[in-house]
């Protein structure tokens, strides 16, 4: 990466790290400047707000997320479809301080401008492949996809499952009950809508690994009801 892209990216990722540990609203662009040891010019120079980091760090961390199911080796088209799935959503170990970061913000505007960014970026990234993932499985018999574009109504499914997967946990945190039961059957209920769009057999479609999804939401949910 050329200087000045590296000066950019350390500013995302410091923005990053503290908006997580701080949070959103109560980290300033000063203490983004005292973690990186540098001057408001220089931030100035690539950001004109924090929201504009904030908006950069998802478009960042979607891209990021798509080359990592590009690395993934699988041998069949529905593992590929699956893992695709996997890393397009947020409820994975690795993503806990970005989605507590999301959840904390929920209820605000800028909540609404990160989920759009989130969601943007996502269908520029991935809707292409899943289409073609789909059309790939319908050639070979592992799905029925009736015409090209049903990624679309797919991706919207998904947009779907998150939204709910995010007022599941929140409730949890406001009832203080546990995420399990909930997110358990809210991602039954994806699933089953997935392989009943796609005409795919039974327990084909795997969005979200519960057996790591439901602990890491439980710290969550416990990091929350602090907050």
């Amino acid at each position: 990466m050329r200087k000045g892209e590296v000066r950019k990216q350390a500013i995302i990722e410091a923005s990053e790290k503290l908006f997580c540990q701080k949070g959103y609203l109560e980290t300033t662009v000063d203490d983004i400047l005292q973690e990186l040891k540098c001057s408001k010019g220089s931030f100035y120079h690539y950001f004109d707000s924090k929201l504009s980091v904030l908006i950069a760090i998802c478009e960042s961390k979607v891209q990021r997320n798509f080359d990592a199911y590009k690395k993934t080796r699988v041998t069949s088209t529905r593992e590929k479809m699956n893992s695709l799935l996997y890393h397009t959503q947020w409820f994975r170990p690795e993503e806990e301080d970005f989605v507590f970061l999301m959840l904390r913000l929920r209820a605000r505007e800028e909540a609404a401008v990160m989920e759009n960014v989130l969601r943007s970026a996502m269908r520029d990234t991935f809707k292409q492949e899943l289409g073609d993932l789909m059309m790939i499985l319908n050639e070979t018999g592992a799905a029925h996809v009736a015409r090209r574009g049903l990624e679309s109504l797919v991706f919207e499914v998904f947009t779907a499952f998150y939204d709910e997967m995010c007022e599941v946990i929140l409730e949890c945190v406001r009832t203080g009950v546990s995420v399990a039961d909930p997110l358990t059957e809210v991602v039954s209920s994806a699933r089953f809508l997935w392989e009943r769009t796609l005409d795919m057999d039974y327990g084909s479609v795997e969005i979200v690994k519960l057996e790591e999804a439901i602990p890491m939401m439980e710290r969550v949910a416990s990091r929350l009801r602090l907050v």
